[in-house]
């Protein structure tokens, strides 16, 4: 006969049940458990404030920046019709000496 051995396999202590023999002890674990996470997610919450405002002020800066480049372009606009309307001028003036001296000439 051929006998097979079995390994009886027992539960480790590192298992997360708590002991039945000390309820208060197993209570009070749990309780600082809670605490602890609970302080994990204040900081949490923190931190995402933190970023939530650090993101505003960037994109405020942003804003700011977008601002600046529409009224840089617009002012460029604005220099070059300054400057046709002076070179218009210009020419009428031209014109108008060019007039003149052929009424001179005559």
């Amino acid at each position: 006969y051929i006998y097979k051995m079995r390994r009886k396999i027992t539960p480790t202590t590192s298992t997360t049940s708590i002991p039945l023999s000390s309820p208060a002890g197993g209570q009070r674990s749990i309780q600082s458990m809670i605490q602890q996470e609970k302080e994990k997610e204040k900081i949490t919450d923190i931190s995402l404030q933190m970023i939530m405002q650090v993101l505003q002020s960037i994109q405020g800066k942003t804003d700011k920046i977008d601002n600046i480049e529409k009224n840089t372009e617009d002012t460029g606009r604005r220099a070059e019709n300054i400057e046709k309307r002076t070179e218009n001028r210009e020419k009428r003036v031209e014109n108008i000496e060019k007039k003149q001296k052929k009424q001179m000439e005559k």
